[in-house]
């Protein structure tokens, strides 16, 4: 429409050039006041078309943040505006019932899980009144094995569906408090090992977190270092303080974790290859420990040093610190 507009001024102004050569025959006074009209209505209609453009870009803008649009008009900004709205609300409902499906999908594996754990239970005890022999001992071990996939999958799933981030409480948790939980989660397995698990850390540090799910996140390190540490070894857990955060390091005695797989292992169901020859697992204790610290603003990663690997947690130390600084400076 505002083409139209121009062209149709344009010719009108052709149309009086023509006109004034006429009476003022020889002057270039008609020629010049026709290229000034021709060159202040270009920068007109620019000018226009500009604002245009700009007020259709914050609409859509607006569109997509969530606005409404006026469905019932009828030009071809209103067009597009419909077209937007009605692609967004479809989107909408498809995640909604994707999101539907996730959450059904997890209460189903929870729902199997945990109808599976009297039976197992049952498997177990029989494999004790057996007795000592290869038999109870195979059945005891597949009987455990199953159990912990189960646990596992209950755990993924939640993870899959979003229920840890819609779930999780932070608070000014003690550091203390948190280790300590986690710590004493993974003491049975490490007794088997001869494992010791020692702790450095500061008096009074505390940090803003969920107590409960972020120990289940520092638990899957330590059980990671005692799973693939020698017998007879030791596990470190210190903690430091910085400006912003608090940075949690596992220390431990093993084969450490080759740079190439050092961002590839804190996917699901990724083990590295050192891992995969050294002890069973599925690969999702760290991709859930990174799912639950990132998911409070923090960040998770490791590196090997001489006698290991350091697996490291950083949280904020209050609701409105996040660990910005990289771990490459820390």
């Amino acid at each position: 429409m505002r083409m139209l507009s121009f062209f149709a001024v344009l010719l009108l102004l052709s149309v009086l050039l023509c006109l004034s050569n006429q009476v003022f025959l020889g002057s270039a006074v008609p020629t010049m006041l026709f290229v000034l009209a021709v060159g202040g209505l270009a920068v007109f209609f620019a000018a226009e078309e500009k604002k245009k453009r700009v007020r259709l870009i914050e609409r859509l803008n607006a569109l997509f943040a969530g606005g409404e649009a006026d469905l019932t008009a009828e030009n071809e900004e209103s067009a597009l505006a419909r077209h937007v709205v009605l692609t967004r609300k479809a989107a909408e409902v498809r995640g909604s019932r994707l999101d539907e499906g996730y959450r059904n999908l997890s209460s189903l594996v929870s729902d199997i899980a945990h109808q599976s754990k009297t039976p197992l239970t049952s498997v177990r005890m029989y494999a004790e009144m057996i007795g000592d022999v290869p038999e109870a001992a195979v059945i005891r071990d597949q009987a455990d094995r199953l159990g912990f996939l189960f646990d596992a999958l209950v755990k993924l799933s939640r993870c899959e569906c979003g229920l840890i981030d819609e779930n999780l409480n932070p608070a000014v948790c003690p550091a203390e408090a948190l280790v300590s939980r986690a710590v004493s989660d993974v003491l049975p397995a490490a007794d088997k090992k001869n494992i010791s698990i020692r702790a450095d850390l500061p008096d009074g540090l505390t940090a803003y977190c969920d107590l409960r799910w972020t120990a289940e996140a520092l638990f899957n390190l330590l059980d990671n270092a005692v799973k693939y540490s020698p017998t007879g070894t030791a596990v470190m857990v210190t903690a430091r303080a910085y400006d912003t955060f608090v940075r949690i390091d596992v220390q431990d005695e093993g084969p450490g974790i080759p740079e190439e797989e050092a961002n590839e292992i804190w996917k699901r169901f990724t083990r590295g290859k050192i891992a995969a020859d050294t002890a069973d697992g599925v690969g999702i204790g760290l991709y859930l420990t990174r799912a639950i610290v990132t998911a409070q603003g923090g960040r998770a990663f490791c590196h090997t040093t001489e006698t290991g690997a350091v697996f490291s947690m950083m949280m904020p130390r209050d609701r409105t610190g996040s660990p910005s600084i990289s771990y490459y400076d820390v």
